[in-house]
């Protein structure tokens, strides 16, 4: 087999290529089966119920809200039908409210929840010690705690620290008070459990619910993990396709680079098989069987080193919050198998191009190229290099104008579109820039400078096929990073104007202030909620009459929100241009919802906000929101001076420029962690394309090194030259990857800009890219200098 012969002939110098692959493999194996585990989990609190009846949930799946609530009285009335059912041994309506253990005054354990003492039988979970939890101020808790009944203990609830008393322990994780209590925090009902003395008639089941709820068995009780693990897990996900799908892009990138200038080094050999009678298909045919055995080659290392790295990476997701705690690693014998098959495509699909240029080339035009790139840019390649260029300005105005995960999207896909024409039109663009760089050392003395200039001009394509992968690197590790600074920029600068104050009051290991806390506090802040227009979530927040001169009135009366009101009498709301035109909610309007207490009312539209921050697009008054949700959080506290105490209250204090920055935010620290992941992606795949193509170039030029040394060069004057001509291709490669990495960037600037009506500053990742570029070199160099310094001149 010819492609076999001829890969026997060239394996080392497609070592690079392999391990490029190798690698890409291995990423895709790990983030395919770390795809295919991340599936919901059931908590394990509803372990022992077969069957679960839930509200009818957003239909959103990334709403990452709770689904509408049913009332007290409407879940009671639900479970008692459902009890009535053959099968059925009992039903529980779970009645859940915020509540965190407090050990020395800080929040403890990943407990944030408690129920009625009825719900622990959804888990299979019994008493250890002592007996069930009665009356307002008793607890049954977790006897892995080693807190013994009769003992003392502090939850922080939404109202602030309440004293209880330990009535007994339970064998599983949790925080169970009496049923009348959990009644009255909780609210709203979003879940009843089907306990069962056999199977039961699931067709009854869901026939007897109707359009008030969904039935869940098996697998599907999965569906209500708590959203917070829900977002979590969607982090998760967005993380790995990132990746994925950055591993196959820089793969093509550097296989069809590293095979187009493999190709370009055969011309010579090629030409011989076509004056030997070989037809066009048949080069195609040989060239793509090189690219498939070197495909199986690198997808056969890369498998097992992926299956080997998974279980760590899972892990180290969970660590870090990319995975919920539930998260464990599924394995599949579809996806190592598809991984396999798409590094042979990637591989195929770097090299079409390559194999196709081989191929319509006749023998003596591809004699005579062999020695001279006297056309180093086809018409095709002007036009698709244009194309690409085009396609990247489309992708740019774009982003300017959107919003949302489209922005970052847009302004990445018009970097990709960037990259690849400023690799395609290379050619035409490094000689002159390459003139331009050393124009200043052109008339001293010595052949250096002299040389660099022409071995530029006259091997064009060569030079292109070296600066491509630095290119590569400096742009994606620029944007990255860029991307992420600037959108950080963008929301400290958010921050900042609605803050407007000296210190912040944030949470300290709790999903949110209590009232205590806020008291405590005495800022401004609000009270978020989610109010429900049929089954989707509407965002709103309750505001004091302290909150109202945070907001600009464009019609309407903002203070009559707080004016007191009948109790059959519609709930009095401002609302938000923005909303109102999404909404088409009107000034007078009344509007139906249903609240986080599962009881249906109607919204009058009092006032109508300008356009302008707001926390949410419906504002209520703020003990209206009290009254309807029980269980809310506050968010954060602004405060014109700072100092306040705040023991014991899961709380803390930010001055605000620290608030602005949100140095500590959960978020960003995902998003920097996540921003590490994509830059060590991105460029270790470029630097390992650099190294294997400067030592592909060198060992191509092996001929021209050899005369150098024959005509009385030293080996450190060839070296000299190599050096020379490596950095001056690196600086010029490098300054096109920050171009386009400056080009995406603006839109990005643009678009946020316009998305918060403020400027947003573009940022750049100055030691990002000083360690990016300074590695581009330092590898080029070596790289380049290693085939010099093995041979000898002849």
């Amino acid at each position: 087999m010819i492609a076999l012969a001829s890969l026997r002939q060239r394996w080392r110098s497609l070592l690079g290529t392999v391990l490029t692959l190798t690698i890409a493999v291995a990423v895709l194996t790990v983030c395919g089966l770390l795809l295919a585990s991340a599936h919901p989990v059931s908590p394990s609190r509803y372990a022992a119920a077969p069957v679960l009846v839930r509200p009818i949930p957003p239909s959103d799946p990334e709403a990452f809200t709770e689904p509408r609530p049913w009332s007290a009285e409407d879940a009671d009335a639900l479970a008692a039908r459902l009890s009535r059912i053959d099968g059925v041994r009992t039903t529980v309506a779970e009645h859940r409210f915020y509540a965190q253990l407090l050990r020395d005054g800080v929040p403890t354990g990943d407990a944030q929840g408690a129920s009625g003492w009825s719900a622990a039988a959804l888990g299979g979970y019994a008493l250890r010690e002592g007996r069930a939890p009665a009356g307002s101020a008793e607890v049954v808790v977790d006897s892995g705690l080693g807190i013994a009944p009769g003992s003392a203990v502090t939850l922080l609830t939404a109202r602030g620290p309440e004293k209880f008393t330990v009535s007994g322990t339970a064998d599983g994780p949790g925080l169970w008070v009496s049923d009348e209590l959990a009644r009255d925090r909780a609210g709203g009902v979003r879940l009843i459990g089907v306990l069962t003395t056999k199977a039961v008639d699931l067709e009854a089941v869901a026939a007897l619910v109707g359009g008030d709820g969904q039935v869940l068995h098996g697998d599907g009780r999965a569906a209500v993990e708590p959203p917070a693990d829900a977002r979590t897990r969607w982090i998760g996900l967005q993380v790995l396709l990132a990746v994925s799908a950055l591993a196959a892009f820089v793969s093509v990138f550097i296989v069809a680079s590293a095979f187009a200038f493999a190709t370009r080094r055969r011309h010579r050999e090629l030409a011989l098989f076509r004056l030997l009678g070989a037809l066009p298909r048949q080069v195609r045919r040989m060239i793509r069987g090189e690219v498939l055995l070197l495909g199986l080659a690198g997808g056969l290392a890369g498998v097992p080193v992926g299956l080997a790295v998974t279980a760590p990476v899972a892990r180290w997701l969970v660590r870090t919050g990319f995975e919920p705690p539930t998260f464990t690693v599924a394995y599949r014998l579809w996806v190592p198998l598809a991984a396999l098959a798409a590094g042979v495509l990637v591989a195929l699909a770097g090299a079409v191009a390559a194999a196709w240029r081989a191929a319509r080339v006749s023998p003596l035009d591809a004699l005579r190229e062999a020695a001279l790139d006297d056309r180093p840019m086809s018409r095709l390649r002007w036009l698709a290099g244009l194309a690409a260029l085009a396609v990247a300005v489309l992708f740019g105005v774009a982003a300017t104008g959107a919003s949302g995960p489209d922005l970052g999207s847009y302004a990445l896909y018009a970097a990709m579109a960037l990259t690849t024409a400023g690799s395609l039109l290379a050619p035409a663009i490094l000689p002159p820039a390459v003139r331009l760089l050393t124009a200043p050392f052109a008339r001293g003395r010595g052949a250096t400078a002299l040389l660099v200039r022409q071995h530029t001009r006259t091997a064009a394509r060569r030079t292109a096929s070296t600066a491509a992968p630095i290119l590569l690197c400096v742009a994606f590790a620029v944007l990255v990073g860029g991307m992420v600074k600037t959108s950080t920029a963008s929301y400290g600068i958010g921050r900042v104007a609605d803050a407007g104050a000296a210190a912040v009051v944030v949470p300290a290991g709790t999903p949110g202030l209590s009232d205590a806390a806020v008291t405590a506090a005495g800022g401004l802040s609000t009270l978020p909620t989610t109010l429900y227009a049929g089954p989707e979530p509407v965002p709103a927040a309750g505001i004091s009459p302290a909150e109202d001169t945070l907001f600009t009135v464009g019609a309407g009366d903002l203070p009559a929100i707080h004016q007191p009101a009948a109790a059959d009498a519609p709930l009095a709301a401002a609302i938000t241009t923005a909303f109102a035109d999404q909404e088409g909610w009107t000034l007078g309007g009344s509007y139906p919802v249903t609240a986080a207490d599962g009881r249906r009312y109607s919204v009058l539209v009092a006032a109508v906000l300008s356009d302008g921050p707001a926390p949410a697009g419906i504002l209520l008054d703020r003990t209206v929101v009290r009254a309807l949700d029980p269980s809310a959080l506050t968010t954060a506290v602004f405060r014109n001076q700072v100092g306040s105490e705040l023991g014991g209250l899961g709380a803390r204090e930010l001055t605000g420029p620290a608030y602005a920055r949100a140095d500590a935010d959960e978020d960003d620290r995902l998003v920097w962690v996540f921003t590490v992941i994509l830059i060590g992606v991105s460029a270790g795949f470029g630097l390992l394309a650099v190294a294997n193509t400067m030592i592909m170039a060198s060992a191509a030029r092996a001929a021209d090194l050899r005369l150098l040394r024959l005509s009385g060069a030293t080996r450190a004057q060839v070296l000299g030259m190599l050096s020379a001509e490596t950095s001056a291709v690196v600086l010029v490669g490098g300054g096109l990857g920050i171009g386009v990495a400056l080009a995406a960037l603006a839109a990005l600037a643009r678009g946020l800009s316009a998305q918060i009506g403020a400027p947003v500053p573009m940022t750049i990742p100055w030691g990002t890219l000083a360690a990016t570029v300074g590695a581009c070199l330092v590898l080029a160099v070596f790289s380049a200098g290693l085939p010099a310094l093995w041979r000898r001149p002849a």
